[in-house]
């Protein structure tokens, strides 16, 4: 049975390879398969969210959130863009896991809440509730 159990037991089995497992991230990756339209939206609301209750105005972790292209042209022409560059996380069509797998980039202790990500390269995985507090607040 799939429960919350045993969803917190198979995180946990999650190994983190960080050269030093207690390093600050220092970067966020969000959107390992690309982000939809709808999931930008509400990403960008969720970090508003976080950072109004923070009483910060940037996010604390250089966050990276990325979509299709196609997509990010459309989400470019809303107010949600706008919303989201005053935050301070940057959008792009990059694809995370080419990025990670650079062996510069690979070594830097980045955060994702993609099982993708984590499961190919040294990115320690977070819920989403994890990361946004993470990238809001500060902190591992």
């Amino acid at each position: 049975m799939i429960d919350d159990a045993e969803l917190s037991r198979v995180k946990a089995g999650y190994p983190v390879i960080w050269k030093n497992k207690e390093a600050q991230p220092k970067l966020a990756f969000i959107g390992c398969p690309h982000l939809s339209f709808a999931q930008l939206v509400d990403w960008t609301q969720k970090v508003e969210e976080g950072l109004k209750a923070s009483g910060r105005e940037k996010v604390a972790i250089p966050t990276v959130f990325t979509t299709a292209p196609a997509v990010q042209k459309e989400f470019q022409k809303t107010e949600y863009y706008a919303r989201l560059q005053k935050t301070g996380v940057v959008l792009s069509y990059i694809c995370p896991l080419m990025y990670m797998n650079n062996p510069l980039c690979g070594k830097q202790p980045v955060i994702t809440c993609s099982n993708k990500l984590r499961t190919y390269t040294s990115a320690k995985y977070m819920t989403n509730g994890e990361i946004i507090e993470a990238i809001t607040k500060g902190g591992k």
